[in-house]
């Protein structure tokens, strides 16, 4: 999950334990344990609330100044309000183990719903212009999450993208002293984050969303495929540019702020370009995936219309010559004379535009209903 895990493994509590350690709650099942911790599903009895608790190694409380930062950002995260931000209930101390409760999302994460495939254009829209949104809403009361990635990212039963696992945040004002240990997630992490910890500040998760991007849209990350996203999937060219300028290593070329990447995603979505049709040719090209859009099929141009007409055409030949052939009915040989066929009723195929037969309208796909996770430790 991050650079911490290469740390000493982190053995979570027992279930039993931890339910003696929070009275208060019945903890029934360990979701997910890490490096940074682990997360028990619980329910408050007095609200009669599903929760997640998570809980961090002993070695961080043994840390004034880390103490003094996570007091700080779950005090501020606590005060955040967003649709697309976990919530905070809760934090402390117990047992030298520090703790914060926050919201359960009873859903997957992105990165189990997306990893290794390429998703359709429009659903990224929408995905990471949610996170986009929830993101700057956090940078604007001051926290930065400084972990962005599809496993941060919970999808709740409706698909709507909630950005989890806050663990490694920090006050925005925060400043790293000497010797301080860096964290963070290989290739998604921006350079300046071990290059200059110093002079981190929001478009540090800025990098870290736009390769998100690029990934939903390719099914890779960038250090892996470079190219623009593009040339990898065959999605709209304009997403070229918002993945390069989110992702540029200097900090000053980047978007200010988040919500500007949410702004130009929307304008694409407002004009819609080539969408992503099929994977780019070459051995391991990531498939499309993630609930894809269907196409819908034009039946309305006359081509079949025409089709339709000759094909009732030639059965009613094939019928008239039947009932001729079973009446004894011979053509006139004597001059003047007619030989008429018997009435039938006149035969008018509809168009095609007009037919429910031949109509192929696009079903609606059912939103995802995964198993039950929580914010990943």
């Amino acid at each position: 999950m991050s650079d911490a895990e290469t740390h000493t493994p982190f053995q979570a509590p027992a279930i039993e334990e931890i339910a003696t350690l929070f009275p208060a709650y019945d903890v029934d099942i360990l979701i997910a344990t890490g490096g940074m911790g682990a997360v028990y599903r619980a329910v408050q009895r007095s609200l009669d609330r599903t929760v997640a608790i998570k809980i961090l190694p002993e070695i961080f409380s043994t840390d004034a100044s880390f103490c003094a930062s996570f007091e700080a950002e779950a005090k501020a995260m606590a005060r955040l309000n967003h649709p697309n931000l976990v919530g905070v209930y809760d934090f402390g101390e117990v047992n030298g183990m520090l703790f914060i409760v926050m919201e359960y999302v009873p859903g997957q994460s992105l990165f189990h719903s997306s990893h290794g495939n390429a998703i359709d254009p429009g659903e990224v829209i929408r995905l990471v212009t949610g996170i986009a949104s929830g993101l700057a809403h956090a940078h604007e009361n001051g926290i930065l999450h400084r972990d962005i990635k599809p496993s941060n990212i919970l999808l709740d039963l409706n698909a709507e993208p909630k950005i989890g696992d806050f663990g490694l945040a920090r006050p925005a004002d925060h400043k790293i002293e000497e010797g301080e240990e860096i964290f963070g997630t290989p290739h998604y992490t921006a350079p300046e984050v071990v290059h200059s910890p110093h002079s981190v500040d929001a478009r540090a998760d800025i990098f870290s969303l736009g390769v998100l991007l690029h990934e939903l849209l390719t099914g890779r990350l960038p250090a892996d495929d470079p190219r623009p996203p593009s040339a990898i999937s065959l999605c709209d060219h304009r997403f070229d540019a918002i993945v390069r300028r989110a992702t540029d290593p200097n900090p000053a070329h980047r978007y200010s702020n988040a919500a500007e990447i949410a702004t130009d995603l929307q304008k694409i979505a407002a004009t819609p370009g080539p969408r992503l049709l099929t994977a780019a040719a070459g051995a391991g090209a990531p498939k499309p995936a993630y609930r894809p859009r269907p196409v819908k099929v034009n039946t309305s141009s006359g081509a079949p219309t025409l089709i339709i007409l000759l094909l009732i055409a030639a059965a009613l030949g094939v019928y008239y010559f039947m009932v001729f052939r079973n009446r004894g009915i011979a053509p006139a040989e004597t001059p003047g004379e007619q030989t008429t066929p018997p009435a039938v009723e006149q035969i008018i195929a509809p168009p095609a535009s007009q037919n429910p037969a031949l109509q192929s309208p696009a079903p609606t796909p059912p939103r995802d209903n995964g198993s039950q996770a929580a914010p990943a430790p």
